[in-house]
């Protein structure tokens, strides 16, 4: 009974087939709405503020500066116009699209190049269409010179524009490149402490290296966040419990569910992240009398929220705020994104950032089997596995060809590890593994006996955030081993060589012993397709025949459904993904086999009202050339 409420449960959220399968019974996905066009409810064009009483001109706010023009809505944007005030939908990169905070579908709205429909760009680092991946990992660029090479074993030449080594960092943006002539060294790193790149070519960047020590900037990011003074003391506008530094530690460091907040005592007594005067609770206490607006240039706390200046969001229109391009190591929020340093997608193919590789802006590639070693020291939490992972991780990825054994752990790491695999986008595809202790000594260990060709992201987490001696993080050690092809072994119940056969179904097991005489006398082949499916015979051998095989009930979503050639749930055609298949040609009534996500037979996905894949394949997305989900 479950599993049928599940089935009618997805059914009533998804759409049916348009066109050629003429059935319209069930409602439309694509989130379309009466309201026409626009985003966020507003309209295009100018949306000015109208007073019901005094003050204005000519029924408009009268104003002096932007400042006098903020209506508290962050979905528009307030400017003043010839003395009055003018209020537009919010689209901060002017490139026709608002941003999805407020309704919009530009991806990020700090880039007039990213918006969806865009072109892609493959050597930007940035998602320009908005369909989830970047660079050489969006299909678009799969083909093109950039991406659909074969690593040159002289590795990146540094300066002829192209991806040499298929790490999607080109030329100069390459960390192999730091220290060599192509990419232009000075002698000294001093004066340009702050831009993200190895100027001298000794691969110290910017506050890391010896010659920025004497820098103001430098010295004081050098130094670390005390997180019960009231002081920024390593210079990056958040203080206390609001710099990342803090998290987990005391007295930032809260045991849920926690008790209410006490106001003088420089505790987070509630746990949510704020202390004292920082805590919306304390708002109206007699300790907190002494906040006061923030001063947007005085490098103090005026107003107690734990952020300073520019980092306050009540300096947004302050002159000296202004965004300005962002700097990817000075721990600032330069741009005014919200998003500091390597979390910034400016700064993805910035060289402290792929060697940092701390999220999925920036993941190393593994080219095969080897150990990879790195620190995840200061690395911000940004993913977590369903096993763990509370603490910064390391973001690798590797991309298949052939079908293959893949072997991952974390032995030799200096921490408590948690690693997972996700499969597709890095940071929202499927999670095909996750451990936490299977190496011993707190070290993780994956085995997947196949992964099929594709692309991989493989986390190093830190476990967790230990209350007393803080995250999970350190040196640690990546070991892979990575086998293309493997035999198939006739007796295990897996698909050892990637063929989608398993055991007996596989034509290198027709002369193992027990797969002689197990289909009632028949050569044993895969129970593919509605004819094996219903002819009363185990043809894989497994023990399983018709219906009751996995093979014939593939789908894990629509499990009312079996691979009979019959619409056993109503809802206007048959089968429902249930039919499992290595090729087309094991599909029957006009369907295709989805060899990209689950090798199981439907209707190319461009049919449907709204998206099936979400349905098909979590993490996946329609290709409209493929005619198939694909992650």
């Amino acid at each position: 009974m479950r599993r049928y409420l599940l089935a009618l449960g997805a059914w009533a959220a998804l759409g049916v087939l348009a066109g050629a399968c003429g059935r319209t019974s069930l409602p439309d996905l694509s989130g379309a709405s009466a309201g026409g066009g626009g985003f966020g409810g507003a309209t295009s064009g100018s949306m000015s503020t109208s007073s019901s009483g005094g003050g204005g001109v000519g029924g408009f706010d009268a104003c002096g500066a932007p400042t006098d023009c903020d209506d508290g809505d962050d979905c528009t944007s307030d400017d003043c116009t010839d003395g009055r005030c003018d209020h537009r939908p919010r689209d901060d990169d002017r490139d026709g699209v608002g941003p999805t905070s407020c309704g919009g579908s530009d991806c990020n709205d700090l880039n007039p190049s990213v918006f969806p429909g865009a072109p892609e760009i493959c050597t930007d680092a940035a998602d320009n269409d908005c369909n989830g991946v970047s660079d050489c990992f969006d299909p678009a660029c799969a083909t093109g010179e950039i991406c659909g090479c074969t690593p040159s074993p002289a590795g990146e030449r540094c300066q002829n524009g192209v991806d040499d080594d298929c790490d999607t960092i080109v030329d100069c943006f390459d960390a192999d490149c730091s220290g060599t002539p192509a990419c232009g060294c000075s002698t000294s790193e001093a004066g340009k402490c702050g831009n993200g790149v190895d100027d001298d070519c000794d691969l110290a960047f910017d506050c890391d290296d010896a010659d920025c020590a004497s820098e103001p900037l430098c010295a004081c990011s050098s130094q670390r966040e005390r997180c019960d003074n009231r002081e920024d003391d390593d210079c990056d506008l958040l203080v206390d419990c609001g710099d990342p530094d803090c998290r987990g530690i005391f007295p930032c460091a809260c045991e849920p569910p926690g008790s209410p907040e006490r106001c003088e005592d420089g505790v987070d007594n509630d746990c949510d992240g704020r202390v004292d005067c920082a805590d919306p609770q304390c708002i109206s206490a007699p300790a907190c009398k002494r906040c006061v607006p923030e001063v947007c240039d005085d490098g103090v706390d005026n107003n107690c929220d734990e952020r300073v200046d520019c980092a306050d969001s009540a300096c947004a229109f302050a002159p000296n705020c202004e965004p300005t391009p962002e700097r990817c190591n000075n721990r600032v929020d330069d741009d005014g994104d919200a998003l500091v340093d390597c979390q910034d997608p400016d700064c993805a193919s910035s060289p402290v950032c792929v060697i940092e590789q701390a999220n999925c802006l920036s993941p190393k590639r593994i080219p095969g089997t080897g150990t990879y070693t790195g620190d995840t020291t200061g690395h911000v939490s940004e993913t977590r596995g369903e096993c763990g992972g509370d603490a910064g991780e390391a973001v690798f990825f590797f991309v298949l060809t052939a079908p293959s054994r893949v072997h991952l752990d974390s032995r030799g790491s200096g921490f408590d590890t948690a690693l997972y695999v996700r499969t597709g986008v890095c940071n929202s595809g499927r999670e095909i593994g996750c451990d936490d202790d299977s190496g011993g000594a707190q070290a993780s260990l994956l085995d997947f006996s196949i992964l099929y060709p594709g692309t991989y992201f493989v986390f190093l987490d830190g476990f967790t955030i230990d209350p007393a001696s803080g995250p999970n993080e350190g040196p640690f050690v990546l070991n892979v081993e990575i086998a293309p092809n493997p035999r198939e072994i006739c007796d295990d119940d897996l698909d050892n060589d990637g063929d989608h056969y398993v055991d007996c179904a596989d034509p290198g097991c027709a002369t193992f012993g027990p797969c002689r005489s197990c289909a009632k006398g028949a050569a044993p082949g895969p129970e593919f397709g509605t004819a094996a499916c219903t002819d009363g015979i185990d043809n894989d051998c497994d023990g399983a025949l018709d219906c009751a095989d996995e093979d014939c009930s593939a789908s894990d979503v629509y499990v009312t459904e079996c691979c009979n050639g019959l619409d056993e749930n109503g809802n206007g055609f048959p089968d429902d993904f249930n039919c499992r298949c290595a090729s087309d040609a094991d599909c029957d009534g006009g369907q295709l086999c989805y060899t990209h996500t689950t090798f199981t037979c439907g209707f190319p996905c461009e049919s449907f009202r709204g998206s099936i894949c979400p349905f098909v394949a979590p993490g996946s997305h329609c290709n409209d050339a493929t005619h198939q989900c694909e992650f």
